[in-house]
């Protein structure tokens, strides 16, 4: 059993092999039972079904498997349980720094559908490009995008300066980009003032992968860390129908969706939000989400008094 105890914690410390090990099942499953007559078939059957429940697992974001981590990190917030019909919207990576981002377009097919989110911003755009950020042509249409964005009744969340690991940065170098992304959205927002007041601010670390650090930091800064379950493993999968049919399968009250600044995205949303609306549902910002059960919450409390 040792070679199930490797795989799984490989396929475990990586998204991508996650997000890949479900398009992999079937030819893992021809080989496994080619290998059917040999004397290991009982353990080379147990790695294609830990595989498997991993895959399935990690896809699907199931809410009883979601259950188990909320009891293990009760810092970190994954769903957002209402009795609204109401699910959240987050989009990572705004604006994409390696490719072009896709901000302008995808607030358009927002527009179009009266859907808000919460656009997570890495604030590296705004610094020089020797730095590692955008050209100053770039950087200042980033900027009006985003001025945009706030004018349209979307929000911002923390998401460091780059896309790299947070948990892989050394402490004062994570203090540094999340004090500079804090800056930046207090700036966009509307001023510290603003900022500060908010009933809610959220921060999603890069990779969704934290240590004790990071949380502490995002609390002492008045930061709520957020996750999410409902993500259709965009950034390792550019086939659109598949995304949007994740998005029309597994959004649901409560839920916690993330999507990325790509460029397959806009399409993605544009097949998506018509049918995820005809089932009723509304999608909206986390703060939206959250005010949502804070009434459900305050409720349920009137009725048993």
């Amino acid at each position: 059993m040792k070679t199930t105890r490797v795989i799984v914690a490989k396929t475990v410390s990586s998204p991508l092999l996650l997000s890949c090990a479900v398009g992999s099942i079937v030819g893992t499953s021809a080989l496994l039972f080619g290998a059917a007559a040999t004397e290991h078939v009982i353990d080379d059957l147990a790695v294609f079904l830990v595989l498997l429940l991993v895959a399935s697992l990690a896809y699907l974001q199931s809410d009883w498997a979601l259950a188990y981590l909320e009891r293990f990190s009760p810092d970190v917030v994954w769903r957002i349980p209402t009795r609204q019909k109401m699910a959240a919207l987050t989009i990572d990576d705004v604006p994409l720094l390696e490719q072009p981002t896709s901000l302008e377009e995808i607030l358009d097919v927002l527009k179009e559908h009266e859907v808000t989110a919460t656009l997570f911003v890495m604030s590296g755009f705004d610094l020089a490009p020797e730095k590692g950020g955008m050209k100053p042509e770039a950087r200042k249409r980033c900027r009006e995008l985003l001025q945009r964005a706030v004018a349209e009744g979307h929000e911002f969340g923390n998401h460091l300066q780059f896309d790299f690991p947070a948990i892989a940065m050394e402490p004062p170098a994570f203090d540094a980009a999340f004090g500079h992304c804090d800056r930046l959205l207090a700036e966009l927002a509307g001023g510290e003032q603003a900022w500060r007041d908010r009933p809610r601010r959220w921060f999603r670390p890069a990779s969704a992968m934290w240590n004790s650090h990071i949380l502490r930091r995002a609390r002492e800064k008045g930061y709520t860390t957020v996750i999410a379950n409902c993500y259709p493993h965009d950034v390792a999968s550019v086939t659109r129908r598949l995304n949007a049919r994740y998005l029309k399968w597994r959004v649901r009250p409560g839920a916690v969706v993330i999507v990325h600044d790509r460029w397959h995205t806009p399409e993605t949303l544009r097949q998506a939000l018509p049918y995820i609306k005809s089932q009723g549902l509304r999608l909206g910002t986390l703060s939206a989400l959250q005010a949502a059960a804070d009434s459900d919450a305050t409720a349920q409390g009137g009725a048993t008094e």
